[in-house]
């Protein structure tokens, strides 16, 4: 049996812990055994050693969170020190190298614990804000830091006047959109997927698409990892590149639940109270249970050989009924939906960005009913409700339901949408690029 040698000691409020073993199922069951009984009311920090730690698993990786969450609660926080290069490669693998402060010195990780309340400012503290309103509470966590940005492949605007050729399509790798909307689908080679684009939503790197195959049957697959061989074509996809910012939850006092637009609202509320760098735009991922579902969906593929014959668009008011399926009323209530999204706060200001980019986010939805103050993207996937555990992280939460749930359908959400039992995650975004976006006119 090999022996695991764990030493503590505690400075001021900070407490040390320097294991000398794998952090894997057995090792972390080990420190955490430790950490409850060293632990006291005045320890507000952890630092994890980890000079002598060659391999974390998940096990481990599940002990710093937990550990994270209670030091937060005690307005502190854990502290790694010493990351080899093969654990830092399994928590950036693990999408938790941005979670956790990291230092190399022992010296700088106990500094930071005396300096820890003047390092943080209001754009990134670990605080938690509760907001009660007559219509629901939302409670908002930071859980993370760093920059966000929209990576945006292709053009909306050729999606939307039917106008993909073969080379408007291309390959995006499942490891590229974490979290994505656009208009996609699964095939051997472009050509074939050319003729099947469709509705399509990326979550937590699967992906669920609607064919245009006249079935409106949604189609799935979710890979174990990315080996490369299988590619997403799409002729526009706008995914997440970064971690989310926030975690949030809504709990509604009003029959139904809340709609989406709502739900955007009271975050870019929060936003403009909390975020000093608040740039107008979010991304949110999100769970709960339908409450009432208003959705659409193209039943075409938007290539050139079906393009309206008036040159417009297929949401202009003579095209659309040949082009969009709108459902008014669902059977989905109680039913569970993960959704994905981008927001635009229009009462912000948004000369920062590029007008033409802002214009590959979103568009004109006819069958919207009157939002003035925002525009959204918002797709979403409906579920077989299922019993669920509890979860803190929204990507372990989006997985179980992916990997356990029976889908129902697939669809872009009308902002009217609503939904309870929310919780999500939230990113606000810094900066859109565009990638391989070919030149455009209504012409070509």
């Amino acid at each position: 049996m090999i022996r695991i040698d764990i030493r503590s000691k505690i400075i001021g409020e900070c407490l040390i812990l320097t294991p000398d073993a794998r952090l894997d199922g057995y090792g972390s069951t080990l420190i955490e055994r430790l950490f409850l009984e060293k632990i006291t009311d005045q320890i507000r920090f952890v630092i994890l050693d980890l000079d002598d730690v060659p391999y974390i698993s998940s096990a481990g990786i599940r002990f710093f969170l937990n550990v994270r969450k209670i030091m937060i609660a005690r307005s502190g926080n854990i502290i790694l020190c010493h990351v080899h290069p093969f654990p830092e490669n399994i928590l950036k693998m693990a999408g938790m190298e941005k979670i956790f402060l990291t230092y190399t010195e022992m010296e700088q990780a106990i500094a930071s614990c005396t300096n820890f309340e003047s390092n943080i400012s209001d754009s990134s503290s670990f605080h938690s804000s509760e907001y009660q309103t007559d219509e629901e509470l939302i409670k908002v966590t930071s859980t993370g830091k760093g920059e966000c940005r929209l990576q945006v492949t292709g053009s909306l605007t050729r999606i939307l006047h039917s106008s993909i050729r073969p080379e408007d399509v291309y390959e995006i790798r499942f490891s590229d959109c974490e979290y994505s909307i656009g208009c996609g689908a699964l095939a051997e080679n472009k050509w074939q997927a050319r003729q099947l684009l469709g509705e399509m939503i990326t979550l937590h790197g699967s992906i669920v698409w609607l064919p245009t195959d006249g079935n409106s049957t949604p189609d799935y697959f979710i890979p174990v990892k990315d080996t490369g061989e299988i590619r997403i074509y799409s002729g526009f996809n706008a995914a997440l590149h970064g971690q989310f910012h926030d975690s949030f939850t809504i709990t509604s006092n009003t029959q139904g639940g809340t709609p989406i637009s709502r739900i955007y609202k009271l975050i870019f509320d929060h936003a403009r109270k909390k975020r000093e760098n608040y740039s107008g735009i979010v991304a949110l991922a999100l769970t709960g249970n339908s409450g009432g579902v208003r959705s659409s969906a193209i039943i075409h593929p938007p290539i050139q050989e079906f393009a309206p014959p008036d040159g417009g668009s297929i949401m202009d008011p003579d095209n659309i009924k040949n082009w969009i399926e709108v459902k008014e009323d669902s059977n989905y209530n109680g039913d569970i939906i993960v959704a994905f999204g981008i927001g635009v706060d229009l009462k912000h200001d948004l000369s920062a960005f590029n007008p033409d980019d802002l214009s590959n986010l979103y568009y004109i939805h006819p069958s919207n009913r009157g939002l003035q103050e925002m525009s959204l993207h918002t797709h979403g996937v409906i579920f077989r409700d299922l019993p669920l555990k509890h979860y803190s992280d929204i990507n372990h939460k989006i997985k179980h339901i992916l990997v356990s749930g029976e889908f129902l359908d697939m669809r872009h959400l009308m902002d009217d949408t609503r939904i309870y039992n929310i919780s999500g995650a939230v990113a606000y975004i810094s900066g859109i690029d565009i990638i391989n976006q070919p030149p455009f006119s209504e012409t070509t």
